[in-house]
């Protein structure tokens, strides 16, 4: 009997809030039909992620599962790259409300 192999996909974790799941981007490239321009087409993947290891902006690998829940048919295999953002709260900004930003153009 042949082995069985199942779909993976390499995405960016665009949403993290819910427990044990993240939101997969998947983007792909293809040509328009008449005019024959490359198109950039992406699709959201619902996936299960067993220890909240993943978070926003990771590029991770997933694969087909079993349906877990309504929507959730992949499931997390590793995570390829770490995001680096920065964790910066809006109460650490310097600024004064009402204040104007750099950039403004005061006349």
């Amino acid at each position: 009997m042949a082995a069985e192999t199942r779909k993976q996909q390499v995405g960016t974790v665009v949403s993290d809030r819910n427990d044990k799941t993240v939101v997969v981007k998947v983007s792909r490239q293809q040509r328009h039909r008449l005019y024959r321009k490359p198109v950039r087409r992406t699709t959201k993947f619902v996936a299960h992620d067993e220890v909240n290891s993943a978070k926003l902006g990771d590029t991770v690998r997933i694969e087909e599962t079993r349906p877990l829940s309504r929507r959730k048919r992949w499931r997390l295999l590793e995570i390829v790259q770490r995001a680096d953002l920065a964790e910066i709260q809006p109460h650490e900004l310097d600024h004064e409300p009402g204040a104007r930003v750099s950039g403004d153009n005061a006349k």
